[in-house]
């Protein structure tokens, strides 16, 4: 099991790192200050953490410059171990990105389909494409209700097929469990929003139909991100 850090509870990673020791076998993705010193890297190494979380698609509208510096930052905290960056970017931040990541020292993995919206043929769809192809992206094929209004849309089967050719070896699914309110809903913070109502094992039922080839769904589900966390 893989946890990935809220962004409501920006940097403090307690909730987090508990619910990954009671798990026992699981791994985390956190969020961090850029100050962190090694030792703490050091340490959230050892409880599991692979991965560093950039968030900008919740926070609204951010520079392209300060898109990079955040990303610049948490990719020197991931180069001692090993770890990746994780980005929730808005789609037409993605090709302008496409140049950093390359030169990146640690891999990058995009969100929900990097949150091209279904129906989208060029522009982000093949820079992320051309990103996969380059071997140091991944992609999480996941959170269909984030970039539709109907998880089922059928749209979606091409680009997800469309991703998983371009890199095989670079795909990989989540639940997106426990389905926190919209991205694009949460601001201003005044007042608590309820949780979506998300059939989960709907969203899990939709992969077989996507790909259509029951060795890549296993590879997408097993073997790719038990690569990407560290499972032994």
């Amino acid at each position: 099991m893989v946890i990935v850090q809220p962004s409501f509870y920006g940097t403090d990673n307690a909730c987090l790192l508990a619910a990954m020791a009671e798990l026992e076998n699981a791994r985390g993705v956190a969020v961090l200050s850029e100050r962190t010193p090694a030792a703490e890297l050091d340490v959230l190494h050892r409880q599991g953490i692979r991965g560093l979380r950039v968030n900008v698609a919740s926070a609204g509208p951010a520079s392209l410059d300060a898109i990079k510096d955040a990303v610049w930052a948490a990719a020197r905290l991931c180069e001692r171990h090993g770890w990746h960056v994780q980005l929730f970017v808005a789609p037409d931040a993605i090709e302008s990105l496409a140049p950093l990541l390359k030169e990146l020292p640690v891999d990058s993995v995009f969100d929900h389909f990097g949150l091209i919206p279904p129906g989208t043929e060029g522009g982000p769809l093949r820079a992320l494409q051309g990103l996969l192809e380059g071997g140091k992206t991944w992609v999480k094929i996941s959170g269909a209700y984030r970039i539709s209004d109907d998880p089922d849309d059928a749209r979606i089967d091409p680009m997800a097929r469309a991703l998983a050719a371009a890199n095989p070896e670079r795909i990989v699914w989540g639940s997106d469990w426990p389905h926190t309110p919209r991205h694009d809903l949460r601001f201003p913070l005044d007042e608590e929003m309820p949780f979506q109502n998300i059939d989960t094992r709907g969203l899990l039922d939709l992969l077989p139909r996507w790909l259509k080839d029951d060795r890549l769904v296993h590879r997408v589900l097993v073997e790719n991100p038990a690569r990407l966390y560290g499972f032994g």
